[in-house]
């Protein structure tokens, strides 16, 4: 997906930033403030530990409702859309709050978080911690000048046909 998509479909959801499952891209503006980050979701993607992504559900758009259990690792965040607040408990932890009236079939907790050894049950990921950082200071510059929190729609657009050969040999 190029800039041009990303950003048309920034303006068309109204929100500040986009995550495309697909594409592994979260990008957008917040405050004139470009953020452009290699990012993923669900399956332990993210995780530091050798061997610990689950290949099938890490990114996987057609596996959004899949909740983490003690044998299996949470899908892929659901599509859609989230205001961001900073974590309630944790620093530089991005806290996705769903807006009114979305239904995430059963999952919550998602957040915006630095890479780890246990990576994503459906939380967004960005590969560089760079990128958390700043998404982290600009949404907190919003909550202390008192202003909306930006918000974030969570797409699926792109070649999918990876996706749909690993549900066919689930």
């Amino acid at each position: 997906m190029d800039r041009w998509n990303t950003g048309f479909i920034a303006m068309n959801t109204g929100t500040d930033l986009v995550f495309n499952i697909v594409e592994q891209r979260l990008t957008g503006r917040i405050d004139e403030v470009h953020i452009e980050a290699q990012a993923v979701s669900g399956g332990r993607a993210g995780s530091k530990a050798k061997g610990a992504v689950n290949q099938v559900l890490a990114n996987n758009p057609y596996l959004t409702g899949v909740k983490k259990s003690d044998k299996t690792p949470g899908g892929a965040i659901p599509m859609r859309s989230f205001e961001l607040r900073t974590h309630e408990n944790r620093k530089n932890w991005i806290r996705l709050v769903p807006l009114k009236g979305e239904n995430l079939g059963g999952r919550d907790g998602f957040a915006i978080h630095g890479r780890g050894q246990r990576g994503s049950d459906g939380c967004i990921v960005p590969t560089d911690f760079h990128n958390v950082l700043l998404i982290y200071k600009l949404v907190k510059a919003r909550e202390d000048a008192n202003k909306p929190a930006p918000t974030l729609a969570v797409v699926a657009i792109g070649d999918l046909t990876r996706y749909e050969r690993l549900m066919n040999m689930a």
